[in-house]
């Protein structure tokens, strides 16, 4: 599981989320409000789930310049578009990361209106939508009748870091263990001393000469 921070103040932007090896094949829509009333698709991916898109997305727009009946939308099998150049393919952010939009949290609408264009929500192609709380641009947001419903944060724009709890919020660092006092140095022993051997008395063996008696030997 994963957390993505804001690359610009490290602010967590996503709840904790899975990286999946593919996008999941969508349920599509039959264009009928939803649960909550909202006339919107399924989301693009599970919530507590992501998946990263290599093709370009959204705004700026450039013009196709292969031939015209090799055109395929702004992306390979996407939707149509022209202007007065001709068709356009999209230029924009490669490689951002979808979500689904109830799993992502701290960002804002971004000042610029044009940017949140769409019929009942921004329809999430005219570039970068919504802001970190810093001001960091970092999610473009679908949510319109005409659009997916989705949220992609836009790498370069954040980081993916190993979330610390895989069910809710990033846990809190453990605290260091009090650091364990050392112990008492144990004193050297004494050095071995060499016992002082006891005196015994020696006792006489024998029997010892009798005393002379002067008289003798006269």
């Amino acid at each position: 599981m994963n957390v993505l921070l804001c690359a610009a103040c490290g602010r967590g932007l996503t709840e904790p989320v899975r990286l999946l090896d593919a996008p999941p094949r969508h349920p599509g829509w039959d264009g009928l409000p939803g649960p909550d009333g909202r006339r919107r698709p399924p989301a693009s991916v599970p919530r507590g789930t992501y998946v990263v898109d290599p093709l370009p997305h959204g705004a700026p727009y450039v013009p196709f310049e292969g031939p015209l009946d090799e055109y395929d939308g702004v992306v390979p099998g996407g939707g149509w578009r022209s202007d007065e150049r001709g068709p356009l393919v999209s230029a924009g952010p490669r490689g951002t990361y979808v979500l689904h939009p109830l799993g992502v949290v701290g960002v804002e609408p971004h000042a610029d209106g044009s940017r949140l264009i769409g019929c009942c929500g921004p329809d999430g192609t005219q570039g970068v939508s919504h802001v970190c709380g810093c001001g960091a641009e970092v999610a473009i947001v679908a949510a319109d009748c005409t659009s997916g419903y989705e949220t992609r944060l836009v790498a370069g724009a954040v980081r993916v870091v190993a979330a610390q709890g895989a069910q809710g919020a990033p846990a809190e660092p453990t605290p260091p263990a009090e650091p364990t006092p050392p112990a008492e140095p144990t004193p050297p022993a004494a050095p071995d001393v060499p016992a002082t051997p006891t005196a015994h008395p020696v006792r006489a063996t024998g029997t010892a000469p009798a005393a002379r008696s002067p008289e003798a030997g006269r």
